[in-house]
């Protein structure tokens, strides 16, 4: 079976390649049906289809989007993109079609369209019914909420949720009384039985300790926590409000970047960024810089160290070698004036050119170009137990540079106070991440980089 990272990280490459095969198709006997060859034209004009697909969010295929919404979404992006382009057409372009064929193009890739999405998202239902990209959920609540929650879950495996039981918080039930599986008490529960898990769903009729405390878990084990309201019957599309069959459920930390949409777009804009900082500043730097680092003191090029990236994994943050070689880079923390540093090290590292190397990191996917930066391993483990929603700065990848560095909150940690206002930074980000905020947040950065160099000249 296919992990869920693979599918997640395959699954939107494979969805718009199948679209842009789709109009190089309708394109093609378009070209056939009035004897015209390709033009750059064409080009624009399926860029243009995919911009409108995004914009109207048509594309989007998650748990639960019935085939009337698609259909409905669909049919909205298909009238604007044709309308648009018809009317681009009588204004700029003046291209002469005879009507049959026009029609004939328009409603075959009408049909394709909305065939080819609905057909994915049949294939979507079927694979998660038989145990692909599923989410494995928590239920804790015996009550009306969870007990209607874990039968919708069973009812609708093509959603993709997945539970074995319910879990009570403290009180203790009869497995033969429920005739539904009692996992036992959450209290009790090991921190590798959390890990098991993607989500947390409880109801509301829950003590406010006990949501509290289910909410302190999520936090810490990066699991998306959501609360099953205690509503009468309302229209439901009338809240922010999300629901698993007859379920409703409110997301209590849902973030922009948990969005599918929002992750694509921050994956795409990180890929192009770091592989034209890659052609145009790495492809000289490395070599450059290298030989400089090599001729200042023995040893490798870069320093790897184990930096702790999303959600706990670990991975190699690769910089450029600022210090002498030393036994101690993962117990002493540097400053600006370690003694440690040579020359070109003190340089690299006052300029934050020593970081550049990062972005090979960001091209494997093991960070972005803006987020938390990623700390040493034991320097995490320090601080994870003296400050509140620490480990929330894991939720998403770290970055090259982030909110905290651009406000002025990085280098030497000095206290707990320091590293309090870096990570209040950080959760601030993702609860309000947009792409406009990493524009900015890049455009502050290389200005105080810029700044730094002139003033080191």
């Amino acid at each position: 079976m296919i992990s869920k990272s693979r599918f997640q990280k395959y699954f939107p490459f494979l969805y718009y390649l199948g679209e842009l095969l789709l109009m190089l198709f309708v394109l093609e006997i378009m070209l056939f049906l009035t004897y015209t060859t390709w033009t750059s034209l064409h080009t624009v004009f399926i860029a243009f289809w995919f911009l409108v697909s995004l914009l109207f969010r048509s594309h989007v295929l998650g748990r639960g989007i019935r085939n009337r919404k698609l259909i409905k979404s669909t049919f909205e992006s298909l009238f604007f993109f044709s309308g648009f382009a018809a009317i681009m057409n009588v204004l700029f372009l003046n291209l002469q079609f005879q009507l049959i064929t026009l029609g004939s193009a328009v409603l075959l890739f009408y049909f394709l369209m909305l065939t080819y999405r609905l057909f994915v998202n049949f294939i979507l239902g079927r694979y998660r019914a038989y145990g692909g990209n599923i989410l494995k959920c928590m239920i804790v609540g015996v009550n009306s909420h969870g007990l209607d929650l874990y039968n919708e879950i069973l009812k609708y495996p093509e959603l993709g949720y997945r539970t074995k039981g319910i879990y009570g918080f403290k009180k203790k039930f009869s497995k033969e009384k429920l005739n539904i599986p009692f996992l036992g008490k959450v209290i009790e529960l090991s921190d590798d039985i959390f890990k098991n898990y993607d989500m947390i769903f409880f109801s509301e009729k829950l003590s406010s300790k006990a949501q509290l405390y289910l909410l302190s878990k999520a936090d810490e084990f990066n699991l998306k926590a959501n609360v099953i309201p205690d509503l009468v019957e309302y229209d439901f599309n009338n809240f922010f409000i999300s629901k698993i069959e007859s379920v409703p459920f409110i997301n209590i930390n849902k973030l922009p970047l948990d969005s599918l949409y929002n992750k694509f777009l921050k994956r795409t804009f990180d890929i192009i960024f770091s592989f034209l900082i890659s052609i145009f500043f790495l492809s000289w730097m490395i070599p450059i810089f290298g030989l400089i680092i090599k001729i200042f003191s023995k040893g490798p090029i870069f320093f790897i160290q184990n930096r702790e990236g999303y959600k706990g994994v670990f991975f190699k943050c690769i910089k450029f070698r600022t210090m002498v070689v030393n036994s101690d880079s993962d117990s002493k923390w540097a400053d600006d004036n370690d003694k440690r540093l040579t020359t070109i090290g003190k340089f690299l590292r006052l300029t934050a050119l020593d970081e550049m190397p990062q972005f090979i990191n960001v091209l494997l996917g093991e960070m972005s170009v803006v987020g938390p930066r990623p700390h040493p391993i034991n320097l995490n483990k320090e601080y994870v137990s003296k400050i509140n929603m620490f480990n929330k700065r894991h939720r998403f990848k770290p970055g090259i540079t982030g909110l905290a560095q651009s406000k002025g909150f990085s280098g030497f940690i000095t206290g707990l106070n320091d590293m309090r206002d870096r990570v209040k930074m950080d959760v601030f980000y993702f609860k309000n991440w947009s792409l406009t905020l990493d524009f900015k947040i890049i455009l502050i950065t290389a200005y105080k980089m810029v700044s730094n160099l002139s003033l080191k000249s």
